[in-house]
């Protein structure tokens, strides 16, 4: 239909993890549907909902999440529902366990943002009420009645370099920064929570292969990712993995070399 885009990817992974052997099969498809419409008077609205389907014949199908924003000159108010990894950073590592998996795996989170307008070039800044982490997804208007911290996040970029902070009320929970460096011929990013998990990442082109470098250092975690891309086409993608765990906070995560070769098709 005009009114709606859908988008998704498909993958097609081998994967090899420690004392098991090596598989071969389809990844998660992942679905995607996104609605605009334009209000007038500067003001648009946006809806999109995502459907995951696991790999094999009969297996079911679920939500992956949803957004409905209300932008305009007052800025923008969103709610959604989404997957969220405990990693700060992404150089785009994703072998079997990665790094969020290292750091005590994804959880699902609902929350309410609003961003505020421009006040400057380079300068943005958020609100986000947000309800408690769930280990599956939550369905139905209980979502949205279960928020219980709210956190800020202020970011302002000149040129290459950008930084960021961001906070909560949540207990227990510290400041994180976030600063970047972007040299043209890499882009460096650095992520700390004092007393916490540290990550660095730095991604480069290097001809016609992508390259990255994810590590984390902290109190509960420790692992070193790397990936290789190389684009067959503007939609599909070959890539290498590998994920050096020598410490997780997850106990079910095992130490040692996760490694995964993976296509990837996106429409």
């Amino acid at each position: 239909m005009a009114q709606v885009t859908l988008s998704g990817t498909f993958n097609v992974d081998v994967n090899k993890m420690p004392a098991a052997k090596t598989s071969v099969g389809m990844g998660d498809a992942i679905l995607s549907f996104t609605a605009k419409e334009d209000l007038g008077g500067g003001m648009a609205i946006a809806a999109n909902t995502t459907v995951n389907t696991a790999a094999g014949r009969g297996s079911s199908a679920g939500a992956n999440g949803y957004s409905f924003a209300l932008t305009g000159g007052f800025g923008g108010v969103t709610l959604k529902n989404y997957l969220n990894g405990n990693a700060s950073l992404s150089a785009g590592v994703s072998a079997t366990d990665d790094m969020s998996d290292v750091l005590g795996t994804y959880n699902t989170r609902t929350r309410v943002q609003y961003d505020f307008p421009t006040f400057a070039p380079g300068l943005t800044a958020s609100l986000r009420y947000d309800a408690t982490a769930a280990a599956t997804v939550t369905t139905g208007a209980g979502a949205v009645s279960t928020f219980d911290s709210t956190k800020y996040a202020i970011g302002y970029a000149m040129g290459p370099v950008s930084v960021a902070v961001g906070g909560s009320t949540a207990t227990g929970v510290k400041n994180d920064f976030t600063v970047s460096y972007n040299a043209g011929i890499a882009k460096v990013s650095v992520w700390t929570q004092s007393g916490s998990n540290n990550e660095y990442t730095i991604t480069a082109p290097v001809g016609a292969v992508n390259l990255g470098l994810h590590m984390i250092n902290g109190d509960t975690a420790e692992a070193t990712g790397f990936v290789a891309s190389y684009a067959l086409s503007k939609r599909t993608t070959v890539s290498f993995n590998a994920v050096n765990i020598t410490k997780s906070a997850n106990s079910v995560v095992a130490t040692g070399t996760n490694t995964r070769v993976r296509m990837s098709h996106t429409f």
